[in-house]
């Protein structure tokens, strides 16, 4: 009891020790941070991302060493984007050409599910333009639940077409990427 202020001020410390040790490393990051090889791998890695999609998706595009933080999270939306208009297509094709009459339904409700993912990824893309990181995160977060309503539509049936759960996995896939590199620069 000598010290009583020394054991009052270390307590008061501790909750903010405990803040700063869960913040991840990422909030380091700046939009102007260029995009190499390791920066894209330490990016890959983060919680909910399938490194190896990530990895595969983003080397595969010439430009994305070209980039910084804040051109790179512009190119994963747009090429979100553009995965959502090509399962948009395929879903109205598939509504327009099933023989199934049970899967008719299923398809007519992705169609609506990737529409609304694709506004919700449009209106995000303008966030990110903002550098409103926040409401960017929370538009891919928005067009992933979409996806999510499409693929319970299929959910335990054995006879939905591969295409359909590739479609609907990869841009779910590209979603959690849009929304985990936009949260890295809000932090």
């Amino acid at each position: 009891m000598a010290y009583p202020c020394v054991k009052r001020n270390v307590f008061s410390l501790i909750p903010l020790l405990v803040l700063l040790s869960i913040t991840p490393l990422s909030s380091s990051l700046s939009p102007s941070d260029k995009v190499t090889k390791a920066f894209l791998s330490r990016l890959c890695t983060e919680p909910n991302i399938d490194t190896n999609f990530c990895i595969t998706w983003l080397i595969s595009d010439p430009t994305t060493y070209t980039l910084d933080l804040q051109g790179l999270l512009d190119l994963v939306f747009q090429k979100t984007q553009l995965l959502g208009y090509k399962s948009l297509a395929a879903m109205k094709g598939s509504v327009r050409t099933t023989t199934d009459p049970t899967l008719k339904t299923p398809y007519e409700t992705c169609v609506r599910d990737y529409e609304g993912a694709i506004k919700a990824i449009e209106e995000a893309q303008g966030f990110v333009t903002s550098k409103a990181y926040q409401l960017a995160s929370q538009g891919a977060a928005k067009a992933f639940i979409s996806i999510s309503v499409c693929e319970a539509q299929f959910e335990g049936r054995a006879d939905v077409p591969v295409y359909v759960t590739k479609l609907n996995l990869f841009f779910k896939r590209m979603c959690n990427i849009d929304r985990v590199f936009s949260d890295v620069l809000t932090s």
